[in-house]
């Protein structure tokens, strides 16, 4: 028992808030208490979940260990979102907002954590650029096919003359058709982009001789029941969590904006296991395996998880568009572009780290006082 406390993640004392996040839930007490305590349950919990993936992806191998990785960080952002979907369109922009901020998340905070953490002791940190390319190319994929429900229902809405024979319903039913199009066509992408990375081509992602030579502390059937028993805590903090945010949100007491709960908290909180992991390897001179899990997590979310929730909707709640806000759609290209031109020559250092942070945070602040 000793040893195994030895090893858990100092992060994860926040493991605590979980019986005090169940006491105030259970004294109705809904309000920002709930809501700071559930996120700092949270936190602590992706980041056990975080150490158990990474001790069963020493069994697994890097390539199956950095797609574990990614898919388990996005577990927490998937189950928070599944938990907002069902309260109801009144809960679309937050969770709208928390797919975009977790694929800027990781293209910028993540990855610039990572290229500054590991940059500041190796001054060039090197990974697949053949692998770099594919991923940048995916995500311009990705960006066209949540431009064009948005757009459609932008044109509508700013000049309705323009479509004399189009009924506001019908307008509408346009829109979920090709978000739900959209939605089925990035499912079958990240299918075949699993095709591609383990199958076909795995080839130009597998890391370098002497990066994945590490003991696991942990043996494999000790690391799934953590990791089981940490997702099942997340997923009552998340409805905890959900649950505060949507009191606060209809009682008008929170200071920051919807889009920022939406795009920054929420997109911060669930992304913090992989996140994590991705910085600390990084330290490590593992950049491959740190670009895998930042990037793989980013296509995830928009490949598995967009496509997951408009599906879900349907049956939940109402069906929900993918109808973005005007300057997430914007903030989403920047990114796109700005992390193109960092990542596509293979190579990283932190000042280019630096850059991707400071972008993430100008955005920060104008979401802060975004409407």
């Amino acid at each position: 028992m000793n040893q195994f406390l030895s090893t858990l993640p100092k992060m994860s004392v926040l493991l605590l808030f979980l019986p005090v996040a169940a006491f105030l839930q259970a004294a109705g007490n809904e309000g920002l208490p709930l809501f700071v305590v559930a996120g700092l349950g949270i936190l602590g919990t992706v980041t056990l979940i975080g150490k158990a993936t990474e001790e069963i992806a020493i069994y697994a191998g890097p390539l199956w260990g950095g797609l574990l990785n990614a898919t388990f960080g996005n577990v927490t952002e998937l189950i928070i979102a599944l938990f907002a979907l069902a309260k109801g369109p009144a809960m679309f922009p937050i969770v709208l907002g928390s797919i975009v901020g977790s694929i800027l998340g990781n293209l910028l905070l993540v990855l610039g954590a990572a290229m500054v953490y590991g940059g500041i002791k190796y001054q060039v940190q090197k990974f697949s650029r053949t692998g770099a390319q594919v991923n940048i190319g995916m995500l311009w994929v990705v960006l066209s096919a949540l431009v064009v429900p948005s757009l459609v229902h932008l044109a509508y809405h700013i000049n309705p003359e323009a479509f004399p024979d189009l009924t506001l319903q019908q307008a509408h039913d346009m829109v979920q058709h090709a978000s739900l199009t959209a939605a089925i066509i990035l499912l079958l992408l990240y299918v075949l982009s699993l095709i591609f990375s383990l199958r076909t081509h795995r080839f130009l992602f597998m890391p370098g001789k002497g990066e994945h030579e590490e003991q696991a502390d942990w043996s494999l059937r000790l690391a799934a029941g953590v990791l089981l028993a940490a997702t099942l805590a997340v997923a009552y903090l998340s409805e905890a969590f959900v649950g505060a945010i949507e009191h606060l949100k209809d009682a008008g007491t929170l200071a920051m904006s919807n889009m920022f709960i939406g795009v920054i908290v929420v997109a911060v909180v669930g992304n913090a296991a992989e996140g994590m992991v991705a910085v600390w390897v990084a330290r490590e001179d593992k950049m491959e395996l740190s670009f895998q899990i930042a990037m793989g997590s980013c296509l995830q979310v928009a490949l598995l998880v967009t496509p997951i929730l408009v599906i879900a909707s349907y049956w939940i709640t109402e069906p929900m568009p993918l109808t973005f806000d005007p300057f997430l759609l914007m903030a989403l290209a920047a990114a796109t572009a700005i992390a193109s031109a960092s990542l596509v020559d293979g190579e990283s250092n932190w000042l280019e780290g630096a850059m991707l942070l400071a972008v993430y945070l100008f955005f920060a602040l104008v979401f802060w006082f975004h409407p």
